[in-house]
């Protein structure tokens, strides 16, 4: 397989804009490196036999049972619930003869014959992350959402539109008291323009930037 050069964000120079900006800035924008990302539909209420054997081909991770939430783990690794009969995996990205490629590899051999699919769609995604004392009135320029802290708390999860650029997105650190930052997804051809929206939506507060 030809392997994509994954570097969505390289037209906007990050790396040669980050050093000119506060690190002490009131709003953090980032980019993602490249994530293992697995589209897996099946029906966990109809197929529960089906389930442990998704359960022990990720390693032991369980899917989430209740709508938009996550289940994480400390090996930097997600499974987000999308929808009544769709899940995302989120794990790091190792390449071949990685963890990420034996997961997906056990997957496909557990789901074979069944009613279900698993998909890699790494190379359709592209990441980066808000965070920052302000990065909620950031949020509240782009999307409507409501990611009050009293709302949207560790473990939480969710798909919406962004500067109507559709996202997925969640708070990595599910054992924190409060969502300190954001990781959000979108594809790959929206990146730059979410970025930017970003970006522009943060000035006023003061933004750094961290590239690759």
């Amino acid at each position: 397989m030809v392997e994509l050069n994954y570097r969505p964000l390289s037209a906007l120079a990050l790396s040669a804009r980050a050093s000119k900006l506060p690190a002490s800035a009131n709003v953090h924008l980032w980019e993602l490196p490249k994530r293992r990302m697995l589209t897996l539909r099946l029906d966990p209420t109809n197929t529960p036999e089906l389930v442990t054997k998704v359960e022990e081909a990720m390693g032991g991770m369980a899917l989430p049972t209740r709508p938009n939430t996550l289940t994480a783990y400390t090996s930097d690794s997600y499974v987000l619930w999308m929808s009544p009969d769709e899940f995302m995996i989120d794990m790091p990205h190792e390449g071949p003869g990685g963890q990420d490629s034996a997961v997906t590899q056990a997957l496909t051999d557990a789901l074979a014959g069944e009613f279900a699919l698993v998909a890699d769609v790494s190379d359709q995604m592209a990441g980066m992350s808000l965070g920052g004392d302000m990065w909620r009135e950031v949020w509240s320029k782009v999307c409507p959402l409501d990611v009050h802290e009293s709302v949207f708390k560790p473990g939480a999860c969710a798909q919406t539109v962004a500067a109507k650029a559709n996202i997925v997105f969640y708070g990595p650190n599910a054992t924190a008291d409060r969502v300190d930052h954001l990781r959000l997804y979108t594809r790959r051809s929206f990146s730059q323009y979410l970025f930017t929206r970003l970006e522009d939506a943060a000035l006023e507060y003061g933004v750094s930037l961290t590239a690759l």
